[in-house]
């Protein structure tokens, strides 16, 4: 397979209802992300995943909070949430020899972003598989972790600013390389981070707490 396969990033219009708060709208910077069919996951790069994404995510100012959809135990929180559904097995392995589709892809309906994402591990294998054949073990798990952080990374990118727009440089941009998901060092650009930041909260003002300075 060509080092230079790309990995196209589509946003399939898919036709979901979703009652859901942008970022934009509430103060702080968490982030609940839900896991939909990662109980059958390999565990070991579902932990390089979640820790990747989480130091990506906040060099633009957000804290991920892991959550499993299959527990019945919802959290209460105003802060954006986002389902993200595996389809395939998340590790090298053997897969049958295929074209390759979208790696990972954000709903849209109506023509407006909608937080339910997917990655496509089976894709992401066929694209993985041969520049990680000779790598060890436990290597292996870190790097292909790592490549899924940066294909939800993307996505939330576009969930988070609500935009189907991309950048020309860094995880915003429309495709990505086997080269850029197994690079050592490939990540949001400044541009992009200035964008995705969230709103400072504000702080009060001695007038506004301190009602008889102003009577």
């Amino acid at each position: 397979m060509s080092a230079r396969l790309l990995a196209t990033f589509c946003l399939g219009n898919l036709v979901v209802a979703s009652a859901w708060a942008s970022s934009a709208d509430l103060p702080g910077s968490e982030v609940v992300v839900y896991l939909s069919a990662a109980g059958a996951q390999p565990e070991r790069p579902l932990d390089y995943m979640k820790l990747e994404l989480g130091r990506l995510m906040s060099t633009a100012g957000y804290r991920i909070a892991w959550a499993d959809s299959r527990d019945p135990e919802r959290p209460s929180t105003e802060s954006p949430l986002v389902v993200v559904r595996f389809h395939g097995a998340c590790a090298i392995a053997a897969v049958p020899s295929a074209k390759t589709g979208a790696l990972a892809s954000t709903a849209v309906s109506g023509g407006q972003i909608i937080p339910f994402s997917s990655l496509d591990c089976t894709s992401l294998t066929r694209v993985l598989s041969a520049p990680l054949a000779s790598e060890p073990g436990a290597r292996r798990d870190f790097l292909y972790g790592r490549a899924m952080a940066r294909l939800l990374a993307h996505e939330l990118y576009h969930v988070l600013l609500k935009t189907t727009d991309h950048s020309h440089e860094g995880l915003a941009r429309p495709t990505f390389t086997a080269a850029d998901l197994l690079a050592e060092r490939f990540e949001f650009e400044q541009t992009t981070l200035v964008k995705l930041r969230p709103p400072a909260i504000p702080h009060p003002t001695a007038s506004s707490t301190d009602d008889s300075s102003t009577r």
